[in-house]
């Protein structure tokens, strides 16, 4: 139950993130973006970093107030605001499946998801799930702890190939691009993981030879992993 404190700082919250939103950018999240807007409000998400600035965080109450509306800005504020280590694996559940669009997926994966103990065990548990966005949100994770500044260790991250490999065929773009996403990150931490995530992705061209979504999924990576450019970047990185 929501207190009566709480309560009033969600309202406000709301408000805000109201007095900011705009028909035409709703109108541009649906038709440039593909997000889906059925109860967005249409306010950008930098302003919404900005209306969370310098509030004390955590505030897990204020973001599980947050979440509650469904309101898709509101539940993105949420993810900024959320305690991860306040998170059980009962709510991490709940909130995954309630997610319905590939922006507000990887940003709970960026703020919040990638956060909590042991995110790469989430990540393995809801790749193997079926449901869309819990797929993508596992591989999302992964995305997020193979950026260049996350210390995981290369050998938590090649565990993560076979998994990789092994969903380049789901047929489902908001799926597939992520698993795309997700090898060219891990390619891109580092010299030593380059050249497994070539390989990671040679093997995806073997095994699915006839299907579209792995030839793109490995095409892309190795187009973009083999690009000097992008070689020479990795090249300077530890």
């Amino acid at each position: 139950m929501i207190s009566p404190v709480t309560r009033s700082r969600r309202d406000e919250m709301l408000r805000r993130i109201k007095q900011f939103s705009s028909p035409t950018f709703k109108r541009q999240m649906s038709e440039r973006f593909g997000i889906c807007t059925e109860k967005a409000l249409g306010t950008p998400v930098t302003t919404l970093r900005l209306l969370v600035k310098g509030l004390p965080r955590p505030d897990q109450e204020l973001a599980e107030a947050l979440w509650e509306t469904g309101i898709h800005e509101a539940r993105i504020t949420a993810s900024m605001l959320a305690d991860p280590a306040l998170m059980t694996r009962e709510k991490l559940d709940g909130w995954v499946l309630a997610l319905n669009s590939w922006d507000i997926c990887d940003l709970c994966c960026n703020n919040l998801f990638s956060k909590v103990k042991n995110p790469l065990k989430l990540a393995e548990r809801w790749i193997k799930r079926e449901e869309e966005f819990v797929r993508r949100a596992g591989f999302a994770i992964i995305c997020t702890l193979a950026s260049p500044r996350s210390k995981t260790k290369d050998e938590e991250l090649l565990k993560l190939l076979p998994l990789i490999k092994n969903h380049a065929c789901d047929p489902r773009p908001m799926v597939y691009k992520a698993v795309n996403w997700a090898l060219r990150n891990i390619g891109k931490k580092n010299p030593r993981l380059t050249p497994k995530a070539i390989a990671c992705a040679q093997d995806i061209l073997d095994l699915y030879a006839d299907n579209k979504s792995a030839r793109w999924v490995a095409s892309n990576a190795l187009w973009e992993l083999k690009n000097p450019k992008i070689k020479m970047m990795i090249a300077k990185r530890k």
